[in-house]
């Protein structure tokens, strides 16, 4: 019960019932053991009895394998009391049997049992509606003969009354290998009102970290119920969901999904074995793909894009053969060594150097189809009906050798100024490569925020150099970034490959270098406020002001602050560039227009006093703004308002005219932003507006 009520479950003083909730576990190879005993299946404790077998599909569908053909595993119970205080709606189990296997299984909570369910062959969804039980759990499989298989848990119930929910967050982006980059997503119910926090260096989110001042760690806020992450190299992320409630913290537990991010490269045609260089396996325009996250699989396959003299993959398609006694040993691109185990066709994967059948033959024919032999005598086949690659002692109707292509790394190239340049100008671009290069249908264009744009004329300086000069040199009396964009291909030329620059593509326009143009602009200066220093109004929320150049941003550290002169109150002013008015519209604002926006508005009759530290503004050439000093005056027509809010006074009670209390409280601000009317505040009549 221990970790329920840590993992999911935060046990608080609170009324009321709290929503239906979903426990679910996927099962993943290596969860149960032999010899049984406690396990932890999504952070709830099970209890499982030992059995015979304990094995895994390859298949990666069925999921845990109980029991086999030699060793039948008579009976099996998964048990958990971890719901025992939780009203359970319902139990669903997936299992399966294997050909001419014979298993049933029975579903009980506290004194309810299910029917007898019958397995099938298929992977099939058995669920026990349990009419709001509560009790513990038990899962039992009864077999005769062969395996039967579990491959998840789902459990819907209603957590004990006095609990609050920390829902566990759940990757929504399924975990493994991806092109180039991949944008990463996770969440929790929107409703939950828990907020993610995560880290992507496989360190541990801390909720402490983050908020310490300063800040320590590398724990990110992805903000509520949703986490958005690019990633652009191999990355663990951990995270975790934190609920407030009422300045009490609760945590889930961290949850972690691994992301390879595999850079795409080019692969060319190999007429033989070369040691410690890499190679893909191609057939039916496929190759071969790293096996993520399993000891044993077959090597599904994945679209190649085929060029006239090389084809293009994922590094992470690429296999390692090296030289040893009678051959060669294979490695995936993680290091794994591949060999194969028993009469199984499928490849197992091993850290350390295997002890049989890793040895491997390699043989190309003249129309570059390799014959890949183990030394158990089986060769690596493609098969077009299971679009995977595995070894067969033979080939069936359907299965193909596949082509040997050798991993190529990308030519190296040299671009003049080089990309994240600062420089004053930018009006020259030589670009070199020493194995040749040449444009192809070629256009070269500049964008840049607040200049103009400009062409180049592209001219072949010789076989290994291209010149871009600009028409219009471009030059800026501000700091920006200026974006030198192609559309087209720059084609490097390796052994007559003709291969484009890789570049990211966006709409079909590819970015070839960026750069840093500075000017000597001075930082931009308030040229007006609304409304104007020195203006009597009745309240203050919004302060807009307008610059003489587009402010970027905020220097969070320096708070502006709105203070009342008499008692000292202070009342904090945020960076806004969306403010709202009196109904709760948007006010619209000019490009160079931001506001300040009052933590709450300041009613307080009395003169105010605003300081904007300098610095606080950063402008479009990330230089700071200069600050300011703004005086005002608030007058309204209520009634007692200023000795009843006077700072000496510790404590407010407030009724409406019938006689209701609607406030009780300590704190000034809250009374300010009572709706307007007529209230009795400390026995006085007071009219807030």
């Amino acid at each position: 019960m221990k970790k329920f009520l840590l993992s999911l479950f935060c046990l608080i003083a609170m009324a009321g019932t709290v929503g239906a909730e979903t426990y679910k576990h996927t099962f993943k190879s290596g969860e149960l053991s032999k010899d049984g005993g406690t396990v932890t299946l999504s952070d709830f404790d099970w209890t499982s009895t030992a059995v015979s077998y304990i094995g895994w599909d390859q298949n990666n569908v069925k999921g845990i394998q109980i029991g086999s053909k030699n060793n039948p595993n008579p009976s099996f119970t998964l048990s958990s009391s971890a719901f025992a205080e939780c009203t359970i709606k319902s139990i669903t189990v997936n299992s399966s049997i294997a050909n001419s296997g014979d298993a049933k299984m029975t579903i009980t909570v506290d004194n309810q049992t299910s029917e007898e369910y019958t397995l099938t062959t298929s992977d099939a969804a058995y669920t026990f509606d349990c009419e709001d039980t509560k009790g513990n759990i038990e899962i039992k499989w009864a077999a005769t003969q062969r395996a039967y298989y579990i491959s998840s848990i789902t459990i819907e119930f209603t957590p004990a009354d006095g609990m609050i929910v920390v829902p566990t967050p759940q990757f929504v982006t399924e975990q493994g290998v991806y092109a180039d980059k991949v944008n990463v997503e996770a969440s929790v119910p929107q409703d939950s009102g828990a907020i993610l926090y995560y880290t992507i260096d496989g360190t541990e989110p801390s909720y402490e970290d983050y908020h310490s001042e300063p800040r320590v760690g590398t724990t990110i806020r992805s903000g509520y119920y949703v986490l958005y992450q690019t990633l652009t190299s191999t990355a663990t992320i951990k995270v975790m969901a934190v609920l407030d409630v009422d300045g009490d913290i609760y945590k889930s537990d961290v949850v972690e999904a691994k992301y390879i991010v595999s850079p795409t490269m080019p692969y060319i045609p190999a007429s033989s074995i070369e040691s410690g260089k890499n190679y893909t396996f191609l057939a039916n325009d496929t190759v071969a793909k790293y096996v993520f996250g399993k000891e044993y699989g077959y090597l599904e396959s994945e679209a190649a894009k085929i060029n006239e003299n090389y084809i293009e993959a994922i590094a992470h398609s690429g296999f390692k053969f090296t030289a040893a006694e009678g051959g060669y040993t294979m490695q995936d691109s993680e290091g794994q060594y591949l060999y194969l185990k028993g009469t199984y066709n499928s490849f197992n994967f091993s850290d350390k150097l295997p002890t049989e059948n890793y040895i491997w033959n390699v043989t190309v024919d003249g129309n570059g189809f390799a014959t890949i032999k183990n030394s158990n005598g089986k060769t690596l086949y493609y098969s077009s009906k299971y679009k995977n690659f595995a070894c067969y002692e033979s080939a069936t109707a359907g299965d193909v050798l596949p082509k040997l292509y050798m991993q190529r790394e990308y030519p190296t190239f040299e671009i003049t100024p080089v990309n994240g340049s600062t420089v004053e100008k930018v009006e020259t671009i030589t670009i070199t490569c020493s194995e040749g290069i040449k444009p192809n249908n070629l256009k070269v264009t500049s964008d840049a925020y607040g200049i103009n744009s400009t062409t180049f004329t592209i001219s072949q300086t010789n076989a290994n150099t291209l010149t871009l000069k600009a028409k219009k040199a471009l030059t800026t009396t501000n700091n920006v970034e200026v974006k030198i964009n192609i559309t087209g291909d720059i084609m490097l030329n390796p052994s007559g490959m003709n291969m484009a620059i890789p570049v990211t593509s966006r709409y079909g326009v590819r970015t070839l270098v960026k750069y840093n143009l500075v000017g000597d602009a001075p930082a931009a200066k308030i040229e007006s406020v609304n409304p104007a220093s020195g203006s009597t109004v009745e309240k203050i929320s919004n302060i807009i002001l307008t610059f003489d150049n587009i402010v970027n941003g905020c220097d969070n550290s320096l708070q502006p602050v709105l203070r009342h002169n008499e008692s000292g109150r202070e009342i904090a002013m945020t960076f806004s560039t969306t403010p709202k008015d009196e109904n709760g519209n948007d006010i619209k604002l000019k490009y160079e227009q931001v506001a300040l926006v009052a933590e709450y508005d300041a009613t307080i009759n009395g003169a105010y006093t605003l300081e904007i530290p300098t610095g606080y503004f950063i402008d479009m050439n990330n230089k700071k703004v200069d600050g300011i000093t703004l005086k005002y005056t608030v007058e309204n027509d209520g009634t007692g308002i200023d000795n009843v809010l006077d700072s000496s006074i510790e404590k407010w009670v407030v009724y409406n005219i019938t006689g209701v209390k609607v406030l009780e409280t300590n704190n000034a601000a809250q009374v300010s932003a009572l709706p307007a009317g007529l209230y009795i505040v400390n026995g006085a009549k007071v009219i807030i507006k």
